[in-house]
């Protein structure tokens, strides 16, 4: 369950940057992006819906507003970067542990 943990902590952190992010730019999509996801991860707590919450979170955000596209400055893009990494590696096969 390490593995899980981990990677769980990557995405909340990045969310929480996302968070961050959008309140200093006053972006209200993706402050409702980041609510979103919180609210997608904040029950997980196995492989299984550790991944599938990742593969939701990643078809549901790939374009449009609020997505992991066109982020207008430095500390969003920083923050989208960083959420679409850790969805990415959530995503991905986790090690045992």
């Amino acid at each position: 369950m390490h593995a899980v943990e981990k990677r769980l902590r990557e995405i909340r952190q990045a969310i929480s940057n996302l968070r961050e992010a959008a309140a200093m730019d006053g972006d209200a999509q993706r402050a409702g992006v980041a609510q979103l996801l919180g609210e997608l991860f904040g029950q997980v707590s196995t492989r299984e819906e550790l991944r599938e919450a990742a593969a939701q979170a990643m078809r549901d955000y790939q374009g449009g507003m609020g997505s992991f596209q066109d982020a207008g400055t430095p500390a969003m893009g920083d923050a989208v970067d960083g959420l679409r990494r850790a969805l990415a590696k959530a995503r991905s096969r986790l090690p045992a542990g």
